[in-house]
């Protein structure tokens, strides 16, 4: 029963709290003021600069172990070749 009653206050609060980020203060929402202070802190650069750098990793990754996939299956099949041609 508590885990009941701990969803239904979460649900509460955050109900809560999207319709209060929608009240609009000087033109604009509370939402649209938090997304862009989010946008400009420093610790959101730090965070998109190491996701950069993750994703940049990621990619160098997967084109390395193709490269690797591939020239092992080019090395199979040029000795599979040679095998059937003697």
């Amino acid at each position: 029963m508590e885990e009941v009653k701990f969803v239904l206050k979460t649900l509460v609060f955050t109900m809560l709290l999207i319709v209060l980020s929608q009240v609009k203060v000087g033109g604009a929402s509370i939402e649209a003021y938090a997304f862009r202070w989010l946008q400009r802190s420093t610790v959101s650069q730090y965070v998109q600069s190491a996701a950069a750098g993750g994703a940049m990793a990621l990619k160098n990754l997967t084109v390395h172990v193709k490269d690797g996939v591939v020239s092992t299956v080019d090395g199979f099949q040029e000795g599979s070749h040679e095998k059937a041609v003697r």
